[in-house]
C-alpha cells in the first residue's frame, strides 16, 4: 500500500506567522500555485482514494491536485489542532497577553491546552485512530492524503512507529508530496518533501 501525503498550499495566515488551525482559511495565490506545482509532479498518479480534512484550505488543494476526481472521503480527524482564542494570534502577542497559559504550553506541550482550544493529547489520540485507519487500506491503490502540518508529521511519526515527540522532525512544505508505503506491516519512508515528477514503478 502506498500512500501520497500533501499539505495544504499557503494561506495568509502561512505568511503572517499567526496560529491557526480551526480556522477555515482558503488559498493565497502562492498556495493556488504551489499545489499546482504538486498537481504537475502527480499528473501520472491514479488515486484509488482520497482523503481530505474538513477545512477548505485542505479540500481546495485536493480539487487541484485532482481536478477529475468524483469526491473526497472528508474525515474531521484529519483537522488541525483547534488553538481556541490563540487563533489568528502571533506567538509574541500571546506571551505578552497570556503568559501563564503561554508558558504552560512552552514547558510542557504535550499536555497543556490553548485558551478555549483543544488538548493536545484529544488532538492526537483521533490522528492516530486515522493513522490505524488508513494503514488498513487495501493492497494495490495508491492513496492521497491532503491535510495540515501538525497532522501529517503526526501521521508519519505514527506509521514509523516514532514518540510523538518525533513530530517535529517533518516540516512538510506547502509545494511538495511525501510518499510512505506499508510493506507487509513494514512502514517504509520512500519520498519526503518530494518535488519533481513522481515516476509511477512498472
Amino acid at each position: 500500500m502506498r500512500l501520497f501525503l500533501v499539505r495544504h498550499g499557503q494561506t495568509t495566515a502561512n505568511i503572517s506567522g499567526v496560529f491557526y488551525g480551526s480556522t477555515d482559511l482558503s488559498l493565497s495565490p502562492q498556495g493556488i500555485a504551489q499545489s499546482q506545482r504538486v498537481a504537475g509532479y502527480l499528473a501520472g498518479v491514479s488515486f484509488g482514494q482520497i482523503f481530505v480534512s474538513e477545512l477548505q484550505r485542505s479540500q481546495q488543494t485536493a480539487r487541484l491536485i485532482v481536478p477529475a476526481a468524483d469526491g473526497f472521503q472528508v474525515d474531521s480527524r484529519l483537522n488541525e489542532l483547534d488553538f481556541g482564542e490563540w487563533e489568528m494570534r502571533h506567538f509574541s502577542d500571546i506571551a505578552k497577553e497570556s503568559p501563564q497559559s503561554w508558558q504552560r504550553w512552552m514547558d510542557d506541550w504535550q499536555n497543556a491546552t490553548p485558551d478555549g482550544g483543544e488538548a493536545f493529547s484529544h488532538f492526537a489520540a483521533r490522528v492516530r485512530q486515522a493513522a490505524d485507519e488508513t494503514g488498513k487500506q487495501p493492497e494495490g491503490a495508491d492513496t492521497l492524503i491532503v491535510a495540515h502540518q501538525g497532522v501529517l508529521s503526526l501521521l508519519l511519526a505514527t506509521w514509523l512507529g516514532m514518540p510523538v515527540e518525533a513530530m517535529w522532525h517533518f516540516p512538510f512544505r506547502h509545494d511538495a508530496y511525501t510518499v510512505v508505503e506499508n510493506r507487509g506491516g513494514f512502514w517504509v519512508l520512500r519520498v519526503f518533501n518530494g518535488r519533481s515528477v513522481w515516476q509511477t514503478e512498472e
